[in-house]
Formats: C-alpha cells, sequence, structure tokens
C-alpha cells in the first residue's frame, strides 16, 4: 500500500502539467512577448505543455447579454460552439495564463467579452483547483488594476490561487529591470504549480459561495440552472467544494452566513 502511494506521487510529479494559455490581445505584440519570456522560463522550471488561445483568432461574437448561460445554464449560449471549446480546455487545464494589453485604462475589449461571455461562474462558480497567472501590459499606466480586475473575476469564479504580473512596457524592448520581473514571476507561478497544494479558501470565497447556495434556494424557480447547480450531490452539502479543505472557524462563519440568507 506505502509503495502504492509513493509511485502515484512520483508518477504525478514527472507527468507533464497543462497549462493553457488565454491571449487577449488583438496582436502579438508587447504582451505575446511577456507571455514568450515567461514560457521559456516556466519550462527551465517544471515539466508542463502550453495550449494557446488568441481571442482574436476566435471570431467570438459580442455577448448579447441574453441571460441564458445563467438562467439556462452555459450550453444555452447562442455563441456555445466557441465557448463550449474554449471552456474544455479549461477545466482539462492545471493552470490558466490571462494575457491582456491595456486600453484605455482597462483590460483589451477581446477579453471582456470572453469574460462576460463567461458570466454564470460569478453564479456557479466551479474552478476551485485551478491556478492562474494574469499577464498586463501597458506604454503608459493601469496595467495594475487591469491585472486586479481579471483577479477580481477569477476569484469568484473559484480560482484557488491568482498570481498577477503587471508589466510597463514603455520603450521599444523589456528594460533589463522588467525581464528581471517577468523571470521572477514566471518562476514563482512554476514554484506554485509544483507545490500541487490546493489553499484554503479566503472568508470572502466562503461567504460568497453561501450567499449564491441560498439565493438559488429563494430566488430561483426548480430546474433553472442555478438550481440544479446548488441542489447537485456534490454542492448541496458543506460550505464549501468538497475539492477544497476549509477550518472549523470558515466552515462555521459559512453556515452562519447560508443560515441568515435562507431567512
Amino acid at each position: 500500500m506505502i509503495k502504492y502511494c509513493i509511485y502515484n506521487v512520483i508518477s504525478k510529479e514527472l507527468e507533464n502539467m497543462k497549462c493553457l494559455v488565454i491571449h487577449g490581445s488583438p496582436r502579438r505584440g508587447n504582451t505575446w512577448n511577456v507571455l514568450t519570456l515567461v514560457k521559456e522560463e516556466m519550462r527551465k522550471n517544471i515539466e508542463i505543455d502550453f495550449t494557446d488561445i488568441e481571442l482574436r483568432k476566435e471570431n467570438l461574437p459580442l455577448c448579447i447579454g441574453c441571460f441564458n448561460c445563467i438562467y439556462k445554464g452555459e450550453d444555452k449560449c447562442p455563441h456555445k460552439e466557441i465557448m463550449g471549446k474554449i471552456v474544455k480546455e479549461i477545466k482539462e487545464a492545471d493552470a490558466i495564463i490571462i494575457t491582456s494589453p491595456v486600453y484605455s485604462m482597462q483590460i483589451s475589449g477581446l477579453l471582456k467579452n470572453f469574460i462576460d461571455h463567461m458570466s454564470y461562474n460569478f453564479h456557479r462558480p466551479s474552478l476551485f483547483t485551478k491556478k492562474a497567472l494574469i499577464i498586463t501590459t501597458t506604454a503608459g499606466a493601469g496595467h495594475k488594476d487591469a491585472a486586479n480586475y481579471v483577479k477580481s473575476v477569477l476569484s469568484y469564479w473559484g480560482f484557488n490561487h491568482i498570481q498577477t504580473l503587471p508589466i510597463a512596457y514603455r520603450s521599444m524592448e523589456l528594460t533589463d529591470k522588467n525581464k528581471v520581473k517577468v523571470l521572477k514571476g514566471a518562476k514563482k507561478f512554476s514554484e506554485e504549480l509544483r507545490s500541487q497544494k490546493i489553499h484554503k479558501p479566503t472568508l470572502k470565497s466562503v461567504a460568497m459561495f453561501n450567499l449564491w447556495k441560498a439565493m438559488s434556494k429563494n430566488k430561483y424557480e426548480e430546474e433553472s440552472a442555478d438550481y440544479d447547480y446548488w441542489h447537485s450531490e456534490e454542492m448541496s452539502t458543506g460550505v464549501f467544494s468538497p475539492q477544497v479543505s476549509i477550518g472549523i472557524f470558515k466552515k462555521l462563519m459559512g453556515t452562519i452566513i447560508y443560515g441568515l440568507m435562507n431567512k
């Protein structure tokens, strides 16, 4: 039995990790250059395979705000053929890298449109074991705010670990200072992935989990996507995803929040 467990651990470490890149720029410019440097450094530190999705090539139509994904389910999205392929890649990946240039102090329209199509994840978070690196670049300002916006979005989607790498790219080439920052960030993310650690959720994550769970009972009718999700066998019990361990205090707080929302 002990030999079997040791073999499993070793096999898991030797197996290449899968990292999905969602590139939110309409071109291969400064953001792509930073991404390339990150990939090169990560390959030096961990066995990893990258899959690139360039949103400009996906021809994803604008989200029309029909709310089908929220009320009826993501399979009812009018653009489900494109989105279904991307979501499948996300679910199969161990880690995600999301990139965006900064346009008018925020992320690109391409990336925002993708996030809009994923809005159902705010209601039905499910990516509890995923880890993400967010790369934003700018020739001016707003790179930190843009990265923090995406970080906030992913936290609501359930991501277990989120790291940001905002870069002010104000010359034709990366400065030595920025190169050091990029390499350091890539190494740090590699070490996080190698650890295979599943972090305990924040109190805010536990609160939001139980808020949405309670709302699915009080606000939505049966057979809605939210109701079906939160009343599934996996999600109906406990105060957080069974994939993630949680401390006694947060369990108590989650129970209290759920109870108050039900009243």
